[in-house]
């Protein structure tokens, strides 16, 4: 005979008055289960969060990049790289760089940053813009202009001599004129400039504080449709040469790669959790089979007046159910509450994934079913007469 939804609605509230008849013995039960339950979220939203800050490395310039980056000390020729792409036509716009880290001073000050020789397609392809001044033009060739990092621009300036456009900084023994300061920019996944500590200048003049005037990398955006692993390899062919190989990586196959690594480790951690949430489901047997043993004259009675072994069972698995459910949503919250504790000392922002949330919850009313099942069946096997002569 199928249960109504108020039979069970009342077999729940028979559950939660005999849990809390049983005081300190479900609490050290409900223990177990909060504190697996709590693992499973706390370890699966650190997970999810770390992958959010990963994935806003590629929000500034999309998924349609590719990272050239030259593997040996000849470097690669930026004639060469512009011939290239405007014969590829799934390719839009290339912009070759190269960097140095050297020492630059201004204002009696000095500071360690990254020079980057770039041309004027890095603001487009790298999302870059200015809180003052104006990023490098065409008309900037071979100036001796340069646009800092916000970093770098605070690293150089003095309490009366802020750097602003019309400043003058020095790298190695010449001077350039600051032109722009950029906006903070988000360190990009496949860029090998961190824009905010570094200072960009025209890459035709970076043979005069740098060892070449050749390119060490380049960022090539192509059309939002066209195959990014193909391009790989066509790139590869195309500026490699034996004496300076090159290595192309591109954003949509690091993204899958970083998804994949995520899942295992999201996989690892719930193994983890889980471990602890069994450790929790062995209390929750251990009680319920201690009420069954101290509720046998309470079982004949209800056998006696026509409850069927099933009604027993039913009654003591949802009392199981309760009990871990009740873990599991208490170990949601706190599960929630160490997550933001983390990110207090993590350089990362708080997030909840909800379906973590409904996750741990459920797979701990799991717990309670599978390690539940056992006493109740051992319930509804006792025979009325045996309870009763029993007591």
């Amino acid at each position: 005979m199928r249960r109504g939804r108020a039979d069970l609605t009342k077999l729940a509230l028979e559950a939660v008055a005999n849990l809390r008849g049983q005081g300190r013995r479900s609490v050290l039960a409900l223990l177990g289960i909060v504190i697996g339950s709590a693992a499973i979220v706390a370890l699966m939203n650190i997970a999810y969060i770390a992958q959010i800050e990963a994935m806003k490395s590629f929000r500034q310039t999309g998924v349609d990049i590719l990272a050239v980056q030259a593997e040996g000390a000849a470097g690669l020729d930026p004639a060469r790289i512009d011939a290239v792409v405007k014969m590829d036509t799934a390719a839009l716009s290339a912009a070759p760089l190269a960097t140095a880290m050297l020492e630059a001073g201004a204002n009696g000050k000095t500071s360690n940053v990254t020079v980057a020789g770039v041309t004027p397609a890095i603001s487009t392809l790298a999302g870059l813009s200015t809180s003052s001044g104006r990023l490098l033009r065409e008309l900037d060739d071979c100036s001796q202009v340069a646009v800092l990092g916000p970093k770098a621009a605070l690293n150089l300036s003095s309490p009366g001599a802020a750097m602003m456009p019309g400043s003058l900084i020095r790298i190695g023994s010449y001077a350039f004129t600051v032109v722009g300061v950029l906006t903070q920019t988000p360190p990009q996944a496949l860029s090998p400039v961190q824009y905010d500590n570094a200072v960009l200048i025209p890459l035709t003049c970076a043979r005069r504080v740098m060892a070449s005037d050749t390119a060490t990398g380049a960022l090539i955006r192509l059309q939002p449709e066209a195959d990014t692993e193909a391009a790989v390899i066509r790139y590869t062919a195309a500026l490699s040469t034996p004496q300076a190989p090159v290595r192309v990586q591109d954003a949509r196959s690091m993204i899958q790669a970083m998804k994949k690594q995520m899942a295992m480790l999201g996989g690892v951690l719930v193994a983890i959790g889980s471990i602890s949430l069994l450790v929790g489901g062995v209390g929750v047997m251990n009680v319920m089979l201690m009420t069954v043993m101290e509720r046998r004259r309470e079982i004949g009675l209800r056998a006696a007046i026509g409850a069927t072994p099933g009604d027993i069972r039913m009654m003591f698995l949802i009392e199981a159910v309760v009990l871990a459910l009740g873990g599991g949503v208490l170990g949601d919250v706190l599960g929630v509450g160490l997550t933001w504790l983390a990110t207090l000392f993590l350089p990362f922002e708080f997030a909840v994934n909800w379906g973590v949330m409904i996750l741990g919850a459920g797979v701990a009313a799991s717990v309670g079913l599978v390690f539940g099942l056992y006493p109740a069946i051992a319930a509804s096997r006792i025979l009325p007469i045996e309870a009763l002569r029993g007591d």
